[in-house]
């Protein structure tokens, strides 16, 4: 049974602890053994107590030691809803060796995320990054059927939803920007993104002259979903959320027991500069921002 380490218990940790805990876990061969929370500005604090109390109803012991917590499991996932931490907590738990999963954004600035890198990478310890919308099942089916030819532009898009330690495209738009990775890899040279009173779209120039749109939906309905524009043919699905935890867990799963990570850490910290891009151009009105990272 793989042993995981919850860090931070204001977003998805005690989500993901119910679907690998819970009554009907959804991860086989894994269990949440042990979480840390961590202070938080995300949350009230008598709710981050109420998630403590149901992490630790799930037969999760609560612990306040980072070294104890490595010592107890297999991996780790930072989990903590505030990304403007995850360099300074995965840098905390980077000495000890253990995979390292941390969740979305990788961090809030490409700076910050190369740090993240080198943290790990000075302890040879495994770092994995994604948003579950990278893994859902319709994005992962269109990916395999390329009877179409090769991808030669792509579109995603996904809510907008900014936060005071995390503006703009970084906390919740992130999940139209790590699809459009996924599609298309790591290239992309430069961004320009336009506001607007229902969103923002960015657009990506990536190597090859391909081409990538993120759509971020800040009123009206939100919803998940991707065009892919192949040689030979168009793909397009709206994404069903309700199965992308598992997925994604499942991932996380496999990476701790190899620590082989699905994505390389290089392709994160050039969503973040994608993310930063974004954001200047959106302040300085569509401008073209070339990425730092």
């Amino acid at each position: 049974m793989l042993k995981l380490g919850i860090v931070g218990l204001d977003g998805h940790g005690p989500v993901f602890a119910n679907v690998v805990n819970g009554p009907e876990p959804k991860v086989e061969g894994a269990r949440v053994v042990a979480a840390m929370p961590v202070p938080s500005v995300m949350i009230p604090e008598e709710k981050l107590q109420e998630n403590i109390e149901k992490t630790r109803a799930l037969g999760i012991d609560i612990l306040e030691d980072p070294k104890e917590l490595a010592s107890r499991v297999d991996g780790v996932l930072v989990l903590h809803d505030d990304g403007s931490k995850h360099q300074e907590l995965a840098s905390l738990f980077a000495p000890f060796g253990k995979p390292i999963f941390v969740d979305k954004p990788f961090e809030t600035t490409p700076e910050k995320a190369r740090a993240l890198v080198e943290a790990c990478r000075r302890h040879s310890t495994p770092v994995f990054s994604a948003s579950s919308l990278r893994f859902s099942k319709e994005l992962t089916a269109a990916l395999a059927d390329n009877a179409g030819g090769e991808i030669v532009s792509a579109m995603t898009y996904s809510p907008f939803s900014p936060k005071p330690t995390m503006p703009g495209w970084i906390y919740y738009a992130v999940h139209s920007v790590e699809p459009l990775f996924q599609i298309l890899g790591r290239g992309c040279q430069r961004v320009c993104c336009l506001p607007g009173e229902y969103g923002p779209v960015a657009i990506g120039e990536w190597s090859g002259g391909r081409t990538g749109i993120a759509k971020a939906t800040a009123r009206g309905h939100w919803s998940y979903g991707f065009t892919l524009w192949r040689q030979k043919a168009d793909q397009m699905a709206l994404v069903d959320p309700a199965h992308i935890y598992p997925a994604l867990l499942r991932e996380v799963k496999a990476f701790i027991e190899t620590g082989q990570s699905p994505v390389d850490p290089e392709q994160s910290v050039e969503v973040v500069a994608f993310m930063a891009a974004a954001n200047e151009s959106m302040a300085n009105g569509g401008k073209p921002v070339a990425l730092n990272c």
